[in-house]
Protein backbone atom coordinates (compact mmCIF):
# COMPACT_ATOMS: atom_id res chain seq x y z
CA UNK A 1 0.00 0.00 0.00
CA UNK A 2 1.57 3.28 -1.14
CA UNK A 3 -0.84 5.38 1.06
CA UNK A 4 -4.19 5.61 2.55
CA UNK A 5 -6.82 8.71 2.63
CA UNK A 6 -6.79 9.98 6.17
CA UNK A 7 -10.37 11.82 6.87
CA UNK A 8 -11.94 9.75 4.46
CA UNK A 9 -11.00 6.02 5.34
CA UNK A 10 -13.27 3.94 5.62
CA UNK A 11 -15.70 1.40 8.05
CA UNK A 12 -16.10 -2.06 7.04
CA UNK A 13 -19.22 -3.86 9.44
CA UNK A 14 -17.86 -6.72 8.49
CA UNK A 15 -14.46 -6.99 10.97
CA UNK A 16 -14.98 -5.63 14.54
CA UNK A 17 -13.05 -1.92 14.88
CA UNK A 18 -10.55 -1.09 16.77
CA UNK A 19 -9.57 2.50 17.65
CA UNK A 20 -6.96 4.40 15.62
CA UNK A 21 -4.45 4.09 19.14
CA UNK A 22 -4.26 0.60 17.83
CA UNK A 23 -2.70 1.37 14.96
CA UNK A 24 -0.53 4.42 15.38
CA UNK A 25 2.56 2.23 15.60
CA UNK A 26 2.03 0.73 12.54
CA UNK A 27 1.42 4.12 10.40
CA UNK A 28 4.24 5.10 12.42
CA UNK A 29 2.34 8.07 13.47
CA UNK A 30 0.63 10.05 16.20
CA UNK A 31 -3.22 11.02 17.07
CA UNK A 32 -2.20 14.45 16.61
CA UNK A 33 -0.90 13.80 13.27
CA UNK A 34 -3.74 11.88 12.14
CA UNK A 35 -5.68 14.81 12.64
CA UNK A 36 -3.51 17.27 11.33
CA UNK A 37 -4.29 15.18 7.88
CA UNK A 38 -7.84 14.64 8.30
CA UNK A 39 -8.69 18.65 8.59
CA UNK A 40 -5.98 19.45 5.93
CA UNK A 41 -8.09 16.79 3.71
CA UNK A 42 -11.65 18.08 4.37
CA UNK A 43 -10.22 21.64 5.03
CA UNK A 44 -9.27 21.88 1.52
CA UNK A 45 -9.78 18.97 -0.58
CA UNK A 46 -5.92 17.96 -0.55
CA UNK A 47 -6.48 14.63 0.31
CA UNK A 48 -2.37 13.57 2.10
CA UNK A 49 -1.37 11.03 3.74
CA UNK A 50 1.95 10.12 6.77
CA UNK A 51 4.63 8.49 4.15
CA UNK A 52 4.70 5.80 6.49
CA UNK A 53 1.70 4.21 5.19
CA UNK A 54 3.40 2.52 2.37
CA UNK A 55 4.83 -0.19 4.45
CA UNK A 56 1.41 -1.16 5.86
CA UNK A 57 1.10 -4.43 5.28
CA UNK A 58 -1.97 -5.81 2.98
CA UNK A 59 -3.46 -7.64 5.47
CA UNK A 60 -4.24 -4.92 7.85
CA UNK A 61 -4.78 -2.10 5.40
CA UNK A 62 -8.25 -2.50 5.57
CA UNK A 63 -8.43 -2.27 9.25
CA UNK A 64 -6.50 0.68 9.48
CA UNK A 65 -8.76 2.31 7.04
CA UNK A 66 -11.52 1.68 9.04
CA UNK A 67 -10.25 2.76 12.31
CA UNK A 68 -8.68 6.27 11.09
CA UNK A 69 -12.30 6.16 9.10
CA UNK A 70 -13.91 6.14 12.64
CA UNK A 71 -11.58 8.54 14.29
CA UNK A 72 -12.05 11.33 11.40
CA UNK A 73 -16.02 10.82 11.84
CA UNK A 74 -15.30 12.00 15.81
CA UNK A 75 -13.35 14.26 15.18
CA UNK A 76 -14.87 16.67 12.68
CA UNK A 77 -17.80 17.11 15.90
CA UNK A 78 -14.97 18.22 18.32
CA UNK A 79 -14.74 21.86 19.30
CA UNK A 80 -11.01 21.48 17.91
CA UNK A 81 -12.57 20.79 14.09
CA UNK A 82 -14.82 23.78 14.40
CA UNK A 83 -12.82 25.99 15.51
CA UNK A 84 -10.70 25.05 12.31
CA UNK A 85 -13.46 24.90 10.47
CA UNK A 86 -14.13 29.01 11.69
CA UNK A 87 -10.75 29.60 11.05
CA UNK A 88 -11.01 28.52 7.25
CA UNK A 89 -14.63 30.37 7.22
CA UNK A 90 -13.42 33.55 7.90
CA UNK A 91 -10.52 33.06 5.46
CA UNK A 92 -13.00 31.93 2.64
CA UNK A 93 -15.21 35.29 3.14
CA UNK A 94 -15.73 37.28 -0.04
CA UNK A 95 -14.32 40.73 0.15
CA UNK A 96 -16.65 43.82 0.11
CA UNK A 97 -16.15 45.66 -2.98
CA UNK A 98 -14.39 48.97 -3.06
CA UNK A 99 -17.80 51.54 -4.30
CA UNK A 100 -17.06 54.13 -6.49
CA UNK A 101 -17.73 57.35 -5.08
CA UNK A 102 -19.98 60.00 -6.50
CA UNK A 103 -18.05 63.02 -8.51
CA UNK A 104 -18.78 65.83 -5.81
CA UNK A 105 -17.34 63.36 -3.22
CA UNK A 106 -14.02 62.51 -5.49
CA UNK A 107 -13.75 66.26 -5.50
CA UNK A 108 -14.13 67.11 -2.00
CA UNK A 109 -11.87 64.18 -0.91
CA UNK A 110 -9.00 65.39 -3.64
CA UNK A 111 -9.35 69.40 -1.95
CA UNK A 112 -8.77 67.84 1.30
CA UNK A 113 -6.26 65.91 0.29
CA UNK A 114 -4.26 68.79 -1.55
CA UNK A 115 -5.24 70.95 1.54
CA UNK A 116 -3.52 68.33 4.03
CA UNK A 117 -0.26 68.41 1.60
CA UNK A 118 -0.24 72.09 1.53
CA UNK A 119 -0.85 72.43 5.32
CA UNK A 120 2.21 69.72 5.47
CA UNK A 121 4.45 71.73 3.10
CA UNK A 122 3.78 75.03 4.78
CA UNK A 123 4.60 73.53 8.53
CA UNK A 124 8.16 72.61 6.61
CA UNK A 125 8.71 75.65 5.51
CA UNK A 126 8.28 77.69 8.29
CA UNK A 127 10.65 75.06 10.41
CA UNK A 128 13.18 75.45 7.04
CA UNK A 129 16.33 77.26 7.79
CA UNK A 130 15.84 81.02 5.70
CA UNK A 131 18.10 79.46 2.83
CA UNK A 132 16.18 76.71 2.17
CA UNK A 133 12.61 78.28 2.05
CA UNK A 134 12.65 79.24 -1.09
CA UNK A 135 12.49 75.54 -2.54
CA UNK A 136 9.17 75.07 -1.25
CA UNK A 137 7.07 78.26 -3.04
CA UNK A 138 6.77 76.66 -6.06
CA UNK A 139 5.11 73.52 -4.63
CA UNK A 140 2.48 75.09 -2.78
CA UNK A 141 1.71 77.58 -5.75
CA UNK A 142 1.32 74.10 -7.22
CA UNK A 143 -0.79 72.96 -4.86
CA UNK A 144 -3.05 75.97 -4.54
CA UNK A 145 -3.76 76.18 -7.89
CA UNK A 146 -5.11 72.44 -7.86
CA UNK A 147 -7.12 73.08 -5.27
CA UNK A 148 -8.76 75.95 -7.03
CA UNK A 149 -9.08 74.16 -10.30
CA UNK A 150 -10.81 71.65 -8.67
CA UNK A 151 -13.24 73.86 -7.11
CA UNK A 152 -14.15 75.83 -9.83
CA UNK A 153 -14.61 72.43 -11.76
CA UNK A 154 -17.37 72.63 -14.52
CA UNK A 155 -19.91 70.31 -13.30
CA UNK A 156 -22.39 70.16 -15.85
CA UNK A 157 -21.47 66.36 -16.71
CA UNK A 158 -21.75 65.07 -12.71
CA UNK A 159 -25.42 63.95 -13.19
CA UNK A 160 -24.36 61.80 -16.12
CA UNK A 161 -21.33 60.48 -14.60
CA UNK A 162 -23.05 59.99 -11.61
CA UNK A 163 -25.91 57.32 -13.36
CA UNK A 164 -22.63 55.23 -14.33
CA UNK A 165 -21.40 55.14 -11.08
CA UNK A 166 -24.44 54.24 -9.62
CA UNK A 167 -25.21 50.97 -12.39
CA UNK A 168 -21.38 50.03 -12.23
CA UNK A 169 -21.85 50.06 -7.71
CA UNK A 170 -25.34 48.33 -7.79
CA UNK A 171 -23.86 45.61 -10.27
CA UNK A 172 -20.81 45.14 -7.75
CA UNK A 173 -22.85 44.81 -4.72
CA UNK A 174 -25.07 42.75 -6.43
CA UNK A 175 -22.78 40.13 -7.52
CA UNK A 176 -20.94 40.64 -3.70
CA UNK A 177 -24.40 40.09 -2.36
CA UNK A 178 -24.72 36.33 -4.71
CA UNK A 179 -21.18 35.41 -3.58
CA UNK A 180 -22.25 36.11 0.15
CA UNK A 181 -25.09 33.89 -0.56
CA UNK A 182 -23.22 31.16 -1.92
CA UNK A 183 -20.39 31.22 1.17
CA UNK A 184 -23.19 30.85 3.32
CA UNK A 185 -24.54 27.83 1.83
CA UNK A 186 -21.56 26.15 1.08
CA UNK A 187 -19.77 27.51 4.67
CA UNK A 188 -22.58 27.96 7.37
CA UNK A 189 -21.72 29.45 10.83
CA UNK A 190 -20.66 26.65 13.20
CA UNK A 191 -21.81 24.39 11.03
CA UNK A 192 -19.00 22.25 9.31
CA UNK A 193 -21.42 19.20 7.80
CA UNK A 194 -21.73 20.95 4.03
CA UNK A 195 -18.18 20.84 3.96
CA UNK A 196 -17.49 17.85 5.21
CA UNK A 197 -20.54 15.78 2.92
CA UNK A 198 -18.49 17.82 -0.46
CA UNK A 199 -15.29 16.44 0.42
CA UNK A 200 -16.74 12.67 0.70
CA UNK A 201 -18.72 13.14 -2.81
CA UNK A 202 -15.81 14.47 -4.29
CA UNK A 203 -13.77 11.77 -2.96
CA UNK A 204 -16.36 9.27 -4.22
CA UNK A 205 -16.21 10.54 -7.53
CA UNK A 206 -12.49 10.68 -8.00
CA UNK A 207 -12.37 7.34 -6.73
CA UNK A 208 -15.48 6.27 -8.76
CA UNK A 209 -13.64 4.67 -11.93
CA UNK A 210 -9.88 3.79 -10.88
CA UNK A 211 -8.36 1.39 -12.75
CA UNK A 212 -6.15 -0.39 -9.99
CA UNK A 213 -4.74 -2.86 -12.53
CA UNK A 214 -3.41 0.02 -14.67
CA UNK A 215 0.37 -0.54 -15.72
CA UNK A 216 3.21 1.99 -14.78
CA UNK A 217 6.40 1.65 -16.92
CA UNK A 218 9.40 3.88 -16.29
CA UNK A 219 10.07 7.10 -18.63
CA UNK A 220 13.48 9.25 -17.88
CA UNK A 221 14.31 8.00 -14.31
CA UNK A 222 10.24 8.65 -13.69
CA UNK A 223 7.05 5.93 -13.14
CA UNK A 224 4.17 6.99 -15.74
CA UNK A 225 1.15 5.16 -16.55
CA UNK A 226 1.28 3.34 -19.75
CA UNK A 227 -1.76 4.63 -20.58
CA UNK A 228 -1.71 8.50 -21.47
CA UNK A 229 -5.04 8.83 -20.14
CA UNK A 230 -4.43 7.97 -16.61
CA UNK A 231 -1.41 10.33 -16.68
CA UNK A 232 -3.86 13.34 -17.28
CA UNK A 233 -6.68 12.01 -14.23
CA UNK A 234 -6.38 14.46 -11.31
CA UNK A 235 -4.40 14.23 -8.12
CA UNK A 236 -7.42 12.59 -6.22
CA UNK A 237 -7.71 9.90 -8.63
CA UNK A 238 -4.26 8.97 -8.90
CA UNK A 239 -3.93 8.94 -4.51
CA UNK A 240 -6.57 6.41 -5.37
CA UNK A 241 -4.74 4.09 -7.66
CA UNK A 242 -1.82 4.36 -5.21
CA UNK A 243 -3.57 3.44 -1.89
CA UNK A 244 -4.64 0.20 -3.79
CA UNK A 245 -8.08 -1.21 -3.76
CA UNK A 246 -8.22 -2.73 -0.58
CA UNK A 247 -7.76 1.14 0.84
CA UNK A 248 -9.64 2.64 -1.56
CA UNK A 249 -13.11 0.08 -1.46
CA UNK A 250 -12.77 0.71 2.16
CA UNK A 251 -12.88 4.19 1.85
CA UNK A 252 -15.56 4.29 -0.70
CA UNK A 253 -17.61 2.29 2.18
CA UNK A 254 -17.18 4.35 4.60
CA UNK A 255 -18.10 7.38 2.28
CA UNK A 256 -21.10 6.13 1.10
CA UNK A 257 -22.68 4.92 4.67
CA UNK A 258 -21.08 8.74 5.91
CA UNK A 259 -23.15 10.28 3.97
CA UNK A 260 -26.45 8.68 5.15
CA UNK A 261 -25.62 11.38 8.16
CA UNK A 262 -26.13 14.38 6.22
Amino acid sequence: MHHFLPGLLALLFLVPASGIDDYLAVMKTTKTAVQDYIESSIMYGSFSFPSACRAIPKEKRAAVVRAVGDFARTFVKTDAFKKKYAELREQRLPSKPELTPLSADTRKRQIADLKASIAEQEKAQASAPADQKGIYKDILTSLRSMVKQLETQDTSQDAQMDEFIKQSNATAMQQYNEKVAAYEKEYPAGDPKPLVKKRLQEFLKASASVDFDARLVKKDKQWIFQNPAYENKDRNWKLAYRAGKEATEAARAFAAEWLKEF
